[in-house]
């Protein structure tokens, strides 16, 4: 009788909605996988409580600890799947627990935007892992260069492996794949198997950004926005980003024209499956993308920003590489 074959075990640290659903789509039949997500990060908790456990798939477990280096320590993994890979956290139980032992296979999933920050990071011969506009303490900038000198030894080893729906120029995707990275794609299969339902056309979804939140672009710019489209369409049903004040969403729920969603499930989960002649309108954002990705008869409308709009608490790499997403892949990604 053949002995079974062993399951690969992995584990996915996860500090947001995207990354969560990201995690999903990477995770293949013959492993178990630990997802370890980082509930105290903003909008995690009301995600985590919303989402059915039913939707997990099969070999596939939940726990909200986030990444801790005891269990990098006590549990040979044979590969881990980062959700964030310039989270200091991460960048911890990592170092902490990798320090004197070889680092198995890891995976990067989808962080919006700022995976193609990381992934150009990860492709250049030195420097740390951080976030655009992100400002470290001397002993962080170490540990996140130290993190990213790992990584990038093991994709000369083949064990460096970017999993994504999001479309990638064709000069990033060389990049990486010199550096001896490999690129795999996902569309959203597992999510569209979900019963999550979807949203009617004449509901004209809009998908909120933070960039007016965060102070990169002009709030009053950003609000004008959102008016216009109210005025041109008659009402609008908005999805907030989980980044967005409760200021701007009370001021901007007053118009009776205007439906706000507030759900902790996030807009991938909410507007999947729309009917053919639906349209969808948004600044540049992974959102976008997704939805484009999953809903390929319906028209995403994305509207570029406005030089103008932007603050200057930005630089101009961010801006020029919001405004040239793409909603659809290149054609031999």
């Amino acid at each position: 009788m053949t002995p079974k074959k062993k399951r690969r075990s992995a584990v996915a640290f996860v500090e947001s909605p995207l990354q969560f659903l990201s995690a999903l789509e990477s995770h293949e039949p013959t492993e178990e996988m630990l997802i370890r997500a980082r509930a105290s990060a903003k909008g995690m908790t009301s995600f985590l409580d919303a989402f059915d456990p039913a939707w997990l798939p099969k070999n596939v477990r939940l726990d909200r600890d986030g990444a801790k280096p005891g269990l990098l320590r006590k549990t040979a993994f044979d590969r881990i799947y980062l959700g964030d890979a310039c989270s200091g956290q991460v960048h911890r139980a990592l170092a902490l627990a990798y320090l004197e032992r070889r680092m198995p296979e890891v995976v990067i999933l989808d962080d919006g935007l700022a995976t193609y920050s990381a992934i150009e990071i990860l492709t250049a011969k030195r420097g740390p892992l951080v976030r655009p506009r992100q400002k470290l303490k001397a002993s962080r900038t170490v540990m996140a260069a130290h993190v990213a000198d790992r990584l990038r030894g093991l994709a000369t080893v083949g064990k460096l492996r970017w999993h994504t729906a999001l479309p990638v120029a064709k000069s990033l995707r060389k990049a990486f794949l010199k550096s001896g990275g490999e690129i795999t794609r996902h569309r959203f299969e597992h999510l569209q198997t979900l019963p999550t339902g979807g949203s009617h056309p004449r509901d004209n979804p809009v998908i909120g950004s933070s960039l007016a939140a965060d102070g990169l672009i002009d709030a009053f710019a950003y609000r004008a926005w959102v008016d216009e489209i109210i005025d041109a369409h008659g009402s609008i049903t908005y999805y907030p980003h989980r980044r967005e004040t409760e200021e701007f969403l009370t001021d901007l729920a007053q118009d009776e024209r205007v439906r706000i969603k507030n759900l902790g499930l996030p807009i991938e989960l909410r507007l999947i499956n729309l009917p053919p002649n639906s349209t969808i309108r948004s600044l540049p954002s992974t959102a976008a993308v997704s939805l484009a990705v999953l809903n390929p008869d319906v028209t995403i409308d994305v509207t570029e920003i406005p030089a103008k709009w932007w603050t200057g608490a930005s630089p101009d790499s961010l801006r020029q590489s919001l405004n040239a997403q793409s909603v659809k892949a290149d054609d031999d990604s």
